[in-house]
């Protein structure tokens, strides 16, 4: 309805206009004359000012210039040089219904000769190349504002992830632990305090990274899990597939991995009687699924985690997949995008 409403536009204005001026340089004046213009010059110009215009719009949806220029530019050539014959072909009938004389030889060299043809040839270009490179302007400056867009919603979520990191709830849960320990055994208290440094260690060395190696995740990891095991005891059951650790050359973005088990236990029920299993597992070249039970507590307190949404904005930033949560029976899923280093 949109290009119908702009065709008609067209139509009427511009082959109007352009109909009027030719009227005023023509030795023979007549009503006949002028519509018979207007009808000329108003299907011209749909054909090779709006149908281009649209033909512009249609490329950008299949083809965009963002996501691959050279295609988009091949396809643009062949689809302009298609469209065009075939509106000359429409043109040239509707010549020879209202201008019979001009399919004649004589006709058509005359058409030539006083240089009709070549500025029908030459303004269908400029319009075509107009039409063409105002889209890819308008694509470059959608991706400019949203690529600003993603690196400001990146970089707040990178300052959300660090100020979540030293949350007083998550030093006064562990502290508490610790001091149990130190009366119990004196040994794993000493492992617990060089886990929590571990923790922190890599929390202030990853706050400037976008990415850090999926090695290094997976070691933050178990030193996250070695002290919720520690705290939770046989009601946390975590499962971290072998294959993860002979992936080479993958990235992730800082605590993830952490970040989503935190919410697994912060909305979920883990006791003896009913464990809560969190699993970390490989699915495939392009995703990593973290995983839990479903065991919702009935009152949810303050979070230690900075939240699924926060990880997605910053995955929208670093890969061109996107952070997915599919329904599975019983469980709560996330499937992360893996990034090649």
């Amino acid at each position: 309805m949109k290009y119908l409403k702009e065709f008609v536009l067209v139509f009427l204005l511009l082959g109007g206009a352009l109909s009027g001026l030719e009227l005023l340089f023509d030795d023979e004046r007549s009503l006949w004359i002028f519509f018979r213009q207007w009808i000329m010059n108003g299907t011209g110009s749909v054909f090779m000012w709006s149908g281009n215009s649209y033909l512009a719009d249609a490329l950008s949806i299949h083809f965009p210039w963002t996501k691959n220029s050279t295609t988009r530019l091949v396809v643009t050539v062949f689809a302009t040089l298609i469209y065009t014959f075939v509106a000359w072909l429409i043109l040239v009938w509707l010549s020879s219904v209202l201008y019979p004389w001009m399919l004649t030889w004589d006709g058509l060299r005359h058409e030539i000769m006083n240089g009709s043809f070549f500025v029908t040839l030459i303004i269908t270009v400029l319009i075509s190349a107009f039409m063409h490179g105002r889209g890819f302007l308008l694509a470059w400056k959608e991706t400019l504002i949203e690529a600003e867009q993603l690196k400001k919603e990146q970089m707040a979520a990178r300052y959300e992830t660090l100020k979540n990191q030293v949350n007083p709830h998550f030093l006064f849960n562990n502290f508490n632990v610790l001091a149990t320990l130190v009366h119990k055994d004196a040994d794993l208290a000493e492992r617990f305090i060089k886990q929590l440094a571990n923790v922190y260690r890599y929390v202030l060395d990853s706050r400037e990274k976008e990415v850090v190696p999926l090695e290094e995740e997976l070691k933050q990891l178990e030193a996250y899990v070695f002290l919720m095991k520690i705290r939770f005891g046989e009601s946390l059951q975590i499962e971290i597939d072998p294959a993860l650790s002979q992936l080479e050359g993958i990235s992730l973005a800082p605590l993830t991995l952490q970040m989503l088990v935190e919410n697994a236990l912060k909305h979920n029920e883990a006791s003896k009687s009913n464990p809560l299993l969190i699993q970390v597992l490989l699915e495939n070249e392009d995703y990593m699924v973290i995983r839990n039970k479903l065991q919702t507590k009935l009152n949810v307190g303050e979070s230690t985690g900075v939240g699924l949404e926060n990880i997605s904005a910053r995955y929208k930033f670093l890969s061109d997949k996107p952070v997915l949560t599919p329904q599975e029976p019983g469980f709560f899923t996330v499937k992360i995008p893996l990034i090649p280093a």
